[in-house]
């Protein structure tokens, strides 16, 4: 085999892009299926914050989020607005479930991972299988 297989440092972008912005859209999707119910516990996670108005309406923008800038994420367009408005979303999970008292390894851990993901690609850059060059 060609030592140069895995030396596709744009092919790997692409490939992280694809599937992180592909499960956060779906996540967002889920959500909107969920109705009212799943649009009210979304939005309850900005109480972590002290945010304690609006539930449903901060669920609404929060699955809006996951959708839209999970697509602009996967696709590469609006790549650097994309990942920190998910990486914030993200975080924002990851402190509510962390005074909720989920366990650590579980949930609170993958989220942060996730957040630390997104903001770090904000360094990293799309690639150049993007729409978006950054």
């Amino acid at each position: 085999m060609n030592g140069n297989f895995f030396n596709k440092e744009n092919f790997g972008k692409l490939f992280i892009r694809m599937i992180l912005g592909i499960i956060l859209t779906a996540k967002g999707i889920y959500v909107f299926v969920g109705g009212r119910t799943a649009l009210l516990t979304l939005g309850k996670i900005l109480a972590a914050v002290g945010v304690t108005f609006w539930p449903l309406y901060f669920g609404w923008a929060i699955a809006v989020i996951c959708v839209v800038c999970g697509i602009m994420f996967a696709i590469g367009a609006f790549f650097k607005t994309s990942a920190f408005l998910l990486g914030t979303v993200i975080l924002l999970e990851t402190v509510f479930k962390y005074y909720a008292s989920c366990p650590l390894v579980d949930s609170v851990a993958i989220s942060a991972m996730l957040s630390a993901a997104m903001y770090g690609l904000l360094f990293i850059g799309p690639g150049t299988y993007a729409v978006d060059k950054g």
